[in-house]
């Protein structure tokens, strides 16, 4: 599993940027709800070793990667769905959800999981892809519907728009307070070629990331070197249009009091 960065080198790096800007107040304990292998909560315990990092997960195989790695990270990982938090009422100042709800059959039960387990005016980081934004590529091909690749590849079973995000957030006392956007268009041509090619290629174990990471020789190089240029692009795109909503959102909020 490839170290998550706050650089340019993946778009997970860009995610691990807007995050850790988000938890710059923050004191005390954090959360990672449906971490997986544990690579963003690593980076948030190594970024800031002053937090008290825990982390849960459904998949047993998951929390053995993550219990596997080899750069370990003082994150207490246990088992547990986000729909059933296994954790006390009030027991986090953060809670971060990266790319988690687009994966949930009731992401509303998931959103409420997390401000029970929040402190009241505990933060809320969620990353959410928005593949039903309006002015979107994804929206253009009907991804979840008549565009199926990515939902074949990374079980992607919502298609959010922010507003839908929102008034899911609403109704669980968890107002957004900002929003980051990422995943602009040239992000977005490249991210629906790739998945276009792995429905021709089949399917591919872990990311294209770990992939060019543990490949060797000069094949090797050459896609690691084609998966940098495309984390630049998109983090610089991002960046640049950071301000007009894109595919992906980077949303704050707070719970309600």
């Amino acid at each position: 599993m490839a170290p998550v960065r706050p650089g340019p080198t993946s778009m997970n790096g860009l995610k691990l940027r807007y995050l850790l800007e988000d938890l710059e107040p923050v004191r005390g304990r954090v959360l990672d709800i449906g971490c997986g292998a544990g690579a963003m909560a690593r980076a948030v315990a190594t970024a800031r070793a002053d937090l008290e990092v825990h982390a849960c997960e459904p998949s047993r195989v998951a929390l053995e990667w993550a219990a596997a790695a080899p750069a370990p990270a003082p994150v207490q990982f246990r088992p547990g769905a986000a729909e059933a938090l296994p954790y006390d009422s009030g027991a986090f100042d953060a809670v971060l959800m990266v790319d988690v709800l687009e994966h949930l059959e009731a992401p509303a039960v998931a959103l409420r999981e997390a401000a029970r387990v929040l402190r009241p005016g505990g933060l809320l980081h969620a990353v959410v892809p928005l593949e039903g934004q309006p002015g979107t590529l994804y929206r253009l091909v009907g991804a979840g519907h008549r565009w199926q690749a990515k939902r074949r590849h990374t079980g992607h079973i919502q298609a959010f728009s922010a507003r839908s995000y929102r008034e899911l957030t609403d109704a669980c006392g968890l107002p957004v307070r900002r929003a980051r956007w990422s995943y602009h268009l040239l992000y977005q041509v490249g991210d629906l070629l790739y998945y276009t090619w792995l429905d021709r290629r089949g399917r591919m174990p872990g990311s294209i990331e770990d992939m060019a990471a543990g490949r060797r020789g000069w094949t090797g190089g050459a896609l690691r070197a084609a998966v940098a240029t495309a984390a630049r692009l998109g983090w610089f795109e991002a960046r640049l249009l950071r301000a007009l909503p894109g595919g992906c959102g980077h949303f704050t909020s707070w719970r309600r009091s």
